[in-house]
């Protein structure tokens, strides 16, 4: 991808990533599957987690495919981790967007899988004991007409991205806060909001309030009680990712309504 080795940090990945639902049918590469490969083992290793990449089963999305929700879509990321557990949930949102930001780096296209895919059937063809369970799923390969996406300037890129879909503004992802915290508030936290507008989430619902205290300097992130859902402690993960590559050097506790701390 033509820019690409200028710009080889997640925070770059966040600027051009975009949900994918058209892909070739071209298969991804087992040097690329090896790339993703020790990306997923490094990951995995830090979330305690066992998300895996599972190639070339279109029966997963052939019903996805058949009504053209997806075109092509054979590859997937399934989110494994422990049942019932609300914090291993939430890592597999934070952990397995690096993973699709990484895979954005690399090429390839991603979107996070809701309802459509056969979840049984995914389950078939990856590792699942039974203590665990499958979260959540993310579709990967390689973007419709992809030689002439990888050909795009990032530039081009970044415009793709700001114009592809709505997002919430800062007020309504930050509704928590007073008008005078939101004029207080330092730079790095409307960068931090500003990765999270981008941030991908269950159908586009964008669930995840922030505020920052001025007293304390510290920021709370919350799921918003009017759009919690099954996948809402996900979007919590993969919001507060965002947020931290956006805002910088810091630190998240894991929880619905846990802190930022800046460091």
């Amino acid at each position: 991808m033509e820019g690409m080795a200028e710009h080889t940090q997640l925070i770059d990945a966040i600027d051009i990533r975009t949900t994918i639902r058209a892909y070739d049918p071209d298969k991804i590469e087992d040097d690329q599957a090896r790339q993703l490969s020790m990306t997923l083992d490094a990951v995995n290793m830090l979330a305690d987690l066992n998300i895996q990449l599972v190639r070339n089963q279109p029966k997963v999305f052939a019903e996805a495919n058949a009504s053209g929700h997806y075109t092509n879509a054979a590859n997937y990321l399934a989110i494994v981790g422990p049942r019932n557990d609300d914090e291993a949930r939430e890592r597999g949102g934070f952990y397995a967007e690096r993973v699709v930001l990484a895979a954005t780096l690399y090429g390839l296209g991603t979107g996070w899988v809701v309802g459509s895919w056969d979840k049984a059937e995914a389950a078939r063809h990856c590792r699942v004991t039974n203590s665990q369970e499958i979260y959540a799923g993310v579709v990967i390969g390689h973007p419709q007409n992809h030689l002439t996406y990888t050909a795009k300037k990032f530039e081009e890129l970044t415009e793709i991205q700001r114009t592809h879909r709505p997002t919430k503004s800062f007020e309504e992802l930050t509704r928590t806060m007073s008008d005078e915290a939101r004029a207080a508030a330092p730079q790095w936290f409307r960068d931090g909001m500003a990765a999270v507008a981008k941030a991908p989430s269950a159908r586009n619902t964008q669930p995840i309030l922030f505020s920052w205290d001025p007293e304390t300097g510290t920021v709370v992130a919350s799921i918003d009680p009017e759009l919690d859902g099954p996948y809402a402690l996900n979007d919590l993960g993969i919001a507060k990712l965002h947020f931290q590559l956006g805002a910088g050097t810091g630190e998240w506790g894991w929880g619905n309504g846990a802190m930022f701390i800046k460091k």
